[in-house]
């Protein structure tokens, strides 16, 4: 599971940013101005994919902290591979949740 883990966050991450884009969608809120350009589901969508993020940082903390306890540097490497990955990967596809237009 620890090697797994950054890339399982990701999956979870983009399927949650993924399905409330499409209730939010669904509901309209992409044509209610929440604040200058934003709209509501941008206020949605936003702190979603930030916690998302904010996640996706534990995998990287606990291959850190793990450092002397890890019999194995290989596995070790490629458990924070993986959390790099997974970190990089939900940072570069919820990035759209920052442009106005959402739903066309």
């Amino acid at each position: 599971m620890r090697l797994l883990a950054g890339l399982l966050i990701w999956a979870l991450g983009f399927n949650a940013i993924y399905a409330a884009h499409g209730l939010g969608c669904g509901l309209g809120w992409g044509e209610r101005l929440l604040l200058g350009p934003f709209t509501l589901l941008n206020g949605l969508l936003i702190p979603l994919w930030l916690s998302c993020l904010a996640l996706s940082l534990l995998p990287l903390r606990q291959a850190l902290r793990a450092r002397g306890t890890t019999a194995d540097p290989v596995l070790r490497r490629a458990w924070l591979v993986g959390g790099w990955a997974g970190l990089g990967g939900l940072a570069v596809t919820g990035a759209p949740v920052l442009l106005p237009a959402h739903c066309l």
